[in-house]
């Protein structure tokens, strides 16, 4: 390729190049709304489940949950489509669900709840019991 072909290809690319670039940059999101890497917020989640949750649940991958009405984690994940995992999550934070009374929790770790319970492997036991409705 020639000086002239190269240099006329290039004149060519530079409002590509720059368009580009505005796309890149102008795309981003600013700090503040950029989520947590998915494995820090899994990490987060855990530790929310831990202290927030495992009162009832066991929110680890084995063992029993210490309340014996309240499903494992582990039965949970893979039951919900990510969406309907975080709703389902926010109705029980603000409303509480038969025995467990309403969680003061934020969105931002109800995600994070969300991002564990789905990293945990299903657990290919049956569904868990639901306790009958109060009346």
């Amino acid at each position: 390729m020639s000086g002239a072909e190269a240099g006329s290809s290039s004149t060519r690319l530079a409002p590509l190049a720059g368009v580009l670039f505005g796309l890149v940059v102008l795309g981003q999101p600013c700090a503040a709304q950029t989520p947590l890497p998915l494995a820090a917020e899994i990490e987060r989640g855990h530790a929310l489940a831990q202290s927030t949750c495992a009162r009832c649940h066991a929110v680890e991958r084995s063992g029993d949950s210490p309340n014996r009405r309240a499903p494992a984690f582990r039965k949970l994940s893979g039951r919900f489509v990510e969406h309907s995992l975080l709703q389902r999550l926010t109705e029980i934070a603000e409303t509480g669900h038969y025995d467990m009374p309403p969680v003061p929790v934020h969105t931002d770790e109800i995600r994070a709840i969300a991002a564990y319970l789905n990293s945990l492997e299903p657990d290919e036991g049956p569904p868990p019991a639901r306790p009958p409705a109060r009346r």
